[in-house]
């Protein structure tokens, strides 16, 4: 990422966003404006934070590396996303991965300014407590297509989730995406073994199908 020294823009972003209903006009003035390119990390698992950086335009993506050496992703986000926030109420390290898939614009905020401002404040409270939540459903969501069930059980278990018409949640969306190799990355197997199963299963319809057009 670099930062960009462009305070009108800076001041065009966060006006329209949430976030001046949570900060006051001195704390706005202490946030920096980044820019980050397609493929620029944020973080990386084993990090220290010391910022809470909000993805104001753009899109990111999160996903974890397994002991195997293989990318489990485990969701995307658009804005107004949040990084930071866990690190920053359990003072942990990082836990994953997060990558820019578009190029996007990025505000960050010292964690020492929220501590000695917003400890106690109602707004940012709740505001960080309906992020946090909202991040623990989307891992739900995803650890429920991770299951120890074979791929092609996980496979329609996401299509379902993602693609039925009553469900329409954010947490959902984040979970879309129309490249395989990233689907495969979510169900935590290859695109090869993906393409297999979809193949597989494309043949199988097909072969009913015909079977039900000749008993007619």
């Amino acid at each position: 990422m670099k930062e960009l020294h462009d305070r009108t823009l800076l001041h065009a972003l966060v006006q329209n966003s949430p976030l001046p209903d949570i900060f006051d006009v001195i704390t706005l003035h202490e946030m920096r404006l980044y820019q980050a390119e397609k493929g620029d990390i944020l973080c990386s698992k084993g990090d220290q934070l010391h910022h809470m950086y909000f993805i104001l335009k753009g899109k990111i993506k999160i996903f974890t590396t397994l002991p195997n050496g293989k990318s489990l992703l485990l969701r995307f986000n658009n804005p107004l996303a949040i990084i930071g926030d866990v690190e920053y109420v359990t003072q942990c390290e990082v836990r994953n991965t997060v990558e820019f898939v578009h190029r996007s614009l990025v505000v960050s905020l010292p964690f020492h300014v929220l501590q000695e401002n917003y400890q106690n404040h109602p707004p940012f409270l709740q505001f960080i407590l309906h992020k946090i939540s909202h991040k623990l459903q989307t891992s739900s969501n995803s650890t429920s297509l991770n299951l120890l069930y074979p791929v092609e059980n996980r496979f329609a278990s996401y299509l379902l989730s993602t693609l039925s018409n009553d469900t329409g949640s954010t947490a959902s969306e984040e979970l879309k995406t129309a490249k395989l190799t990233e689907v495969a990355e979510l169900l935590g197997t290859s695109y090869r073994h993906l393409n297999r199963v979809i193949r597989d299963r494309t043949q199988k319809k097909r072969t009913d199908y015909q079977g039900s057009r000749k008993n007619q």
